[in-house]
């Protein structure tokens, strides 16, 4: 049994590292009350080793299925560990043209992944701190269970 437990993990990492999908830094961030609040900016540190990477950024939301907006406002800022900062807003859509939702749900959770930017170089080793900060005009946004980063290695470096 041991064998076929070995067999079974070292394929699964073959296969895994032939994707070309090196995820870089994936971390979530658990909303209290499964609200976001527009005044809680959430904030993710990626550590920088000094040759530096060139990614690609997505943000995932994790929603409840009945979750009551079209779409969500969002601003994202890069803080590089050279001091430079780079800051953008943008809208995530929960539903397409035909009301159809957007997201992946299994059974009452809901994951909607978009990405944010692609091929980003940061060059100097460090920390590069990204702010994701919620833009709804109200105070509380609820139904948003939590907000992911998933930094991943971009295609072109592969």
């Amino acid at each position: 049994m041991r064998k076929i437990a070995f067999v079974f993990t070292l394929l699964v990492m073959i296969l895994g590292s032939c994707t070309g999908d090196k995820v870089l830094f994936e971390e979530y961030y658990k909303l209290p009350n499964m609200s976001w609040n527009r005044f809680n900016i959430v904030t993710f540190e990626i550590p920088v080793n000094e040759e530096g990477f060139e990614a690609d950024f997505y943000l995932n939301i994790r929603h409840i299925p009945e979750i009551p907006y079209e779409t969500l406002k969002y601003n994202f800022t890069f803080i590089f560990p050279s001091g430079e900062v780079r800051t953008a807003d943008y809208e995530l859509d929960f539903l397409d043209n035909g009301g159809n939702a957007l997201s992946e749900c299994m059974g009452d959770l809901c994951d909607l992944q978009v990405p944010v930017r692609k091929n980003l170089r940061v060059s100097d080793g460090g920390m590069l701190k990204v702010e994701i900060e919620n833009k709804y005009t109200k105070i509380e946004m609820p139904g948003i269970i939590e907000v992911g980063l998933i930094v991943r290695k971009s295609q072109d470096e592969l």
